[in-house]
């Protein structure tokens, strides 16, 4: 079984019927599951729970656009990355913000307990800035496109979904100078699996598996020279 966060596009998310789960890394999820001979079940979590989940083994592993961080290191096992992505400080196009720093005494939107969360916990104060957590991400391009924040703090491939056709509205004032490495995370002592997934990446890295799911949900492949 697979922890994921349904709403977080375009890494998984819903189909148009409501019910059928897509993306990024549904796709990656499925092609390790049938490189592995396994039978895939996705179990939709919410966000702030999701790392509970597998430590209390409601699920083998998450899927879910995990950024390998060196605290998630010590709490988890970590596959190595499978894509990459950078954080993007995102505000409307007529906005007097034109970097990290112009935020003093404006508002930024963040999902809770992302990294991106955890970069503005720590430096919204010496910015100034007013600091907004959603339990969603699409609540903070919500409030984005109402007025009702300044600026959005998130993923650069999240924001691009979002913002789709508005796109031209927006504009990036800030990108994360290095690349935010993505990886699935298991059960700390869980090595045996970890090997097993790690494998799998390798092969499906190798054969443009990951690549081509890549091209198709981001346009380009943001999985290359990770593996």
């Amino acid at each position: 079984m697979v922890g994921v966060e349904i709403g977080y596009p375009p890494m998984e998310y819903f189909d148009t019927d409501g019910a059928t789960p897509i993306g990024f890394d549904v796709e990656v999820a499925n092609a390790l599951a049938d490189y592995l001979g396994l039978e895939l079940e996705l179990v939709d979590t919410s966000w702030d729970g999701i790392f509970a989940g597998v430590d209390t083994g409601k699920y083998d592993c998450i899927i879910s656009c995990v950024s390998i961080t060196d605290e998630r290191k010590e709490q988890f096992n970590l596959t190595k990355p499978y894509v990459s992505n950078h954080t993007v400080l995102i505000v409307p196009n007529d906005s007097e913000i034109d970097s990290m720093e112009a935020l003093s005494g404006h508002s930024t939107a963040v999902q809770a307990e992302t990294t991106a969360d955890d970069y503005m916990k720590e430096h919204s104060a010496e910015l100034g800035a007013e600091l907004f957590q959603y339990d969603k991400v699409i609540n903070c391009f919500d409030d984005l496109k109402a007025g009702r924040t300044d600026s959005v703090f998130t993923d650069s491939v999240v924001a691009a979904y979002y913002l789709g056709d508005e796109a031209s509205n927006y504009k990036t004032v800030w990108e994360n100078d290095e690349l935010e490495p993505i990886g699935i995370c298991l059960k700390k002592g869980n090595d045996g699996l970890t090997q097993a997934i790690d494998d799998a990446l390798d092969a499906l890295s190798a054969d443009g598996t990951l690549g081509t799911i890549a091209e198709k949900y981001f346009g380009t492949d943001l999985t290359a020279g990770l593996r």
